[in-house]
């Protein structure tokens, strides 16, 4: 009892010595938890609290920005952790070490980690004048109690005039509102603009050691795509970016500024107003080193030009938008759309709400007057060139661009032929004996790549070629029919496993018969195959034979699904570039299925020349679907990628 008494005295006299101090700090981590060899979630949390400096660790649900998913075998959990940190090490090697730990718990892999930093407090009020500021007059001006004073001056002066009597204008109400924000610098509540020329950084700016990198961006499928960014001399290939916190206390050190920065932009090849327009994809870039990158990205642009995104918009890079529109003399800009109640085609809705004050970003950018990258000198580096020559386009995209032509020109190679085509067909009777035998070696090759005993039932040809609507853009739709339940009672997992197989074949090989190319399905026996043209490669004859109609295409529907669709597209895109890749997984995912969706219900109402079927070949031709696939791929890798 005694040495009890005597340790709670110690207790007491360390609670009181004015050197005692926990320090605490939060960080957050994504574990994978196996279900069939760690425990529940509940038991996995416990597990970790128990561990060393661990105080406590709670969920982060999804509406809070976390990840909380079951993926069958495993869970995938986003966990906030409070932890002590001991004098004597820093925060980096704590988490580093906790993660260690976590990592050595039975079925736990932690797949990334990082500090979450604390919201500002708010001060407490300690009576009237304790949060006054002084200030100088000009610094008054620019504040936003002296624009919210305008804005009530004006109203007040201009709703009725001086005088009752003498007509217009003096008795004439004034709905206007003018945009303090957008005022010149130094005038009045001319905030963006002002503060703007107060950080913007010139090339002359720019340390010697630091360079800015022209680069192709292959992860969009707008052509051509480019990611313009700050790097150090020597890891050109190396995009200084934030979040590094190794190169932030490298550089407070050395007493610099902490230079970061990122612009990606991408060709519009789709249909709108913005069509052949360069588009800012996303930003990222420390205070003051954004607008350089804008620059050298408006002068990448060239004649085509350069416009804000579409579907977001932050106030700071609306702020750069209207400084070029209205402080640059060397940059012109081009309105994209004739009217006010169009806006919501080129910019983002809360944006377009206010009509003619964001005249800024109904615009696209031309410079005219300046070259940035001359100025840059040898502090510009073109890696886009290095695998391109000077070609802008690349042979690739001048390919596709030449096919796919206008939105309306797409339309019309919807009709129909007057004959099968007659590369692949003899009459309409039976397919050339040469293009069989090729399609059938294609399939064989196929079958013995998987290396299964598997029964095929037939193998047939579908889709536009085998009908009157084929066109040079149809592929070769050869579908391999098998009885799914011979290979496993699920089903459902069977169905999933072939068509990873398959979309991985179709990646990995780009085989072409008589200018078309072959797209390989492997399908149920048992499955509705919904077409007006099916022949049997097994049997060589007709299960299906297409009959020659003269189509009715509804070309306005068509064309709005296809643009609504190619806007989340573009809106997947921007989410993707921002890193925010657990949203843009699942909105793929949605996306996905909606496009699903859309082509079978267009087919079993209307046919291949259904509005939906229509647009879904579009999007397949604009590249927008390759878009939506290649983000759904490339979210799904970033989430489980661990970054350190």
């Amino acid at each position: 009892m005694r040495k009890e008494l005597q340790r709670f005295k110690s207790f007491l006299q360390e609670a009181k010595d004015p050197s005692y101090q926990q320090d605490t700090f939060y960080f957050t981590i994504l574990i994978s938890m196996h279900k069939d060899i760690g425990g529940s979630r509940d038991e996995t949390k416990n597990d970790i609290r128990a561990l060393p400096e661990i105080l406590t660790v709670t969920l982060v649900e999804p509406e809070k920005g976390g990840v909380q998913r079951d993926l069958g075998t495993k869970y995938l959990s986003t966990l906030k952790i409070h932890t002590r940190k001991p004098k004597d090490i820093s925060k980096e090697v704590l988490m580093k070490r906790v993660v260690g730990n976590i990592n050595n718990l039975r079925g736990v892999s932690v797949l990334r980690y990082k500090e979450r930093k604390p919201k500002q407090r708010q001060k407490a009020f300690h009576g009237a004048g304790s949060y006054v500021k002084r200030m100088s007059e000009g610094e008054y001006y620019q504040t936003a109690q002296h624009k919210a004073e305008l804005k009530k001056d004006f109203k007040a002066l201009t709703s009725g005039g001086p005088q009752k009597k003498g007509g217009a204008p003096y008795n004439r109400d004034n709905d206007s509102d003018p945009d303090w924000e957008s005022a010149p610098p130094g005038a009045p509540g001319g905030l963006e603009e002002a503060q703007l020329e107060e950080v913007m950084k010139t090339a002359a700016d720019l340390p010697e050691d630091i360079v800015i990198v022209v680069d192709r961006d292959r992860s969009l499928a707008r052509f051509p795509a480019y990611q313009i960014y700050y790097a150090r001399k020597g890891e050109e290939d190396r995009p200084l970016k934030a979040g590094d916190l190794d190169r932030a206390e490298r550089e407070a050190a050395e007493g610099r500024d902490s230079i970061y920065g990122v612009i990606k932009i991408g060709r519009h090849v789709g249909a709108g107003p913005y069509r052949d327009t360069y588009l800012v994809t996303s930003v990222n870039a420390a205070d003051g080193y954004g607008p350089l990158l804008y620059d050298v990205a408006l002068e990448l642009a060239g004649k085509d030009g350069l416009k804000p995104d579409v579907d977001s918009v932050s106030d700071e890079a609306s702020a750069v938008w209207k400084h070029y529109d209205t402080q640059r003399p060397d940059v012109e800009g081009s309105f994209l759309v004739d009217a006010e109640y169009e806006y919501e085609d080129v910019m983002p809705p809360r944006h377009a709400a206010k009509g003619s004050r964001s005249d800024h970003l109904a615009k696209s950018y031309y410079m005219v007057g300046s070259s940035p990258m001359a100025e840059l000198g040898d502090q510009l580096l073109r890696l886009d060139q290095s695998d391109a020559g000077n070609n802008d386009y690349g042979p690739l995209y001048e390919e596709i661009l030449i096919t796919l032509g206008d939105a309306n020109d797409d339309l019309k190679t919807f009709g129909t032929q007057e004959e099968l085509n007659q590369k692949i067909w003899k009459e309409d009777k039976h397919i050339h004996r040469g293009v069989k035998g090729a399609l059938m070696d294609i399939v064989e090759e196929f079958m013995e790549g998987l290396d299964l005993d598997i029964d095929i039932k037939d193998v047939i040809l579908t889709g536009s070629l085998a009908n009157y609507n084929w066109s040079k853009f149809s592929d070769v739709d050869l579908h391999i029919l098998i009885d799914f339940a011979d290979v496993n009672e699920n089903e459902e997992m069977v169905k999933k496993f072939f068509d990873a197989v398959r979309s991985n074949w179709n990646k990995l090989h780009n085989i072409m018969v008589k200018g078309h190319e072959v797209e390989l399905y492997v399908q149920d026996e048992q499955e509705p195959h919904v077409s007006t043209g099916v022949y049997s490669l097994s049997n060589d004859r007709w299960l299906v034979k297409p009959n020659r109609t003269e189509p009715t295409i509804d070309r306005a529907t068509a064309l709005k699904k296809m643009k609504s669709f190619a806007r989340e597209v573009d809106k997947l895109s921007s989410i993707y570039d921002n890193g925010n890749y657990e949203s843009a997984f699942a909105y793929a995912e949605r996306l996905k299925d909606k496009l699903k969706q859309m082509r079978r219900g267009g087919l079993e109402t209307g046919g291949i020349y259904s509005p939906e079927n229509i647009a879904f070949k579009m999007l397949r031709r604009s590249g927008d679907i390759e878009q939506l696939f290649s983000i759904y791929t490339q979210a799904y890798d970033q989430i489980y990628s661990l970054d350190q």
